[in-house]
């Protein structure tokens, strides 16, 4: 399977909260900020040249997600007008990160930020059900895994 390049940046998704969204407290309910988050993976791969479905199809592998940390800021309502961002962290031969954030409009015109998540996965061959090796031309589009102190709480190598 060849993949193309996007020449322009990925800006993310628009997502207006649905009656389906909202749990009997009448605001989203957290599964669904999981789902946004989805659809935004899904659509960010297939603005950089990997679409998940030919993927699925002709190369037998999909990216599964290992680990999840979100943050639940503010909650969204019905109605609300969002934007969802997708922007990748790390990568290197079989594991990646990327980092997703969830924003609304205020009535003021305002973006706020109402949540954000860093996501590590793996892609996963089809066929066998582990992991395998990420395509290099995806691992290419993420920067290589941070090796600071920060990252590791370690010192770097000299």
């Amino acid at each position: 399977m060849r993949y193309a390049r996007a020449m322009s940046a990925f800006t993310g998704i628009e997502v207006t909260v649905q009656s389906s969204h909202v749990d009997m407290f009448g605001h989203v309910n957290h599964t669904c900020y999981l789902e946004f988050m989805e659809w935004c993976r899904f659509s960010w791969a297939e603005h950089y040249g990997f679409p998940i479905p030919e993927m699925i199809q002709h190369a037998r592998i999909a990216p599964a997600i290992l680990r999840v940390q979100i943050q639940f800021r503010r909650e969204c309502r019905h109605g609300d007008k969002l934007r969802v961002t997708a922007a990748p962290l790390s990568a290197r031969r079989d594991i990646g990160r990327i980092r997703q954030e969830i924003w609304r409009k205020t009535s003021e015109g305002k973006d706020e930020l109402v949540c954000d998540a860093e996501l590590t996965f793996v892609m996963m061959n089809l066929d066998t059900r582990s992991a395998t090796t990420l395509p290099p031309e995806f691992v290419a589009l993420l920067p290589p895994p941070e090796t600071t102190r920060a990252s590791t709480g370690e010192e770097p190598a000299p």
